[in-house]
């Protein structure tokens, strides 16, 4: 059987990392009959973690797609993030926005030693890029690698310090000079979608040598 992963537990997974979702799509990815797979996501709309919206596409019918609500999201862990958050804000009370700047600096740069620690000796772009993947889905970012003409584009489907980031832009700069370092900082990166932003996902276009 291709896909032996629950039809609940694939399918919160699906629409999180691939976004809206037909019920067709569905029915193939878990190999159910489409009534079936109507039937758990109805289901899963009875618990607020879906959501269906209809979606028209040239002249076509409508497109019912199917995605996750706030609800949904919130299924996947944001590490620490109410006392994350109320750390910060107290912080920020005590020291000043420029101490707690420079403590999020820090901390991105031990990160960021780290990272380069375990890639050492990895120069071969994609298996680094590949490689970092597979560090940042250990650490819950849900992380992925898509290879095409222009080169890559590195994508977290989840962040799990999110709450954090919301409260303090400072952290998605140390993680986007992370990257840059990590990946090489003659490599041209770009982000392409952000989750601050109202985004599903954090996504960075990694141009290769030869683009």
């Amino acid at each position: 059987m291709k896909n032996k992963v629950p039809f609940r537990e694939g399918a919160v997974n699906l629409l999180k990392t691939s976004g809206p979702q037909s019920l067709l799509s569905l029915a193939r990815e878990f190999q159910v009959t489409v009534e079936g797979a109507r039937f758990q996501m109805l289901r899963l709309e009875k618990e607020g973690l879906v959501t269906s919206s209809k979606s028209v596409t040239g002249r076509g019918r409508p497109q019912q797609l199917w995605s996750l609500t706030s609800e949904g999201q919130s299924r996947f862990p944001d590490t620490h993030a109410a006392l994350t958050v109320k750390l910060m804000e107290t912080m920020k009370e005590l020291l000043g926005e420029r101490a707690v700047s420079q403590l999020i600096t820090a901390n991105g740069e031990k990160g960021t030693d780290k990272y380069l620690k375990e890639l050492e000796g990895i120069y071969d772009l994609e298996k680094r890029i590949n490689s970092f993947v597979a560090i940042r889905t250990r650490e819950g970012y849900m992380a992925q690698a898509i290879k095409d003409d222009e080169g890559f584009i590195f994508i977290e489907n989840h962040c799990p310090i999110g709450a954090a980031a919301h409260a303090n832009p400072d952290i998605c700069l140390a993680e986007f000079k992370t990257l840059q370092t990590v990946i090489g900082e003659s490599v041209p990166i770009k982000r392409i979608e952000y989750i601050v932003d109202g985004g599903r996902r954090c996504a960075y276009r990694i141009l290769s040598d030869r683009s």
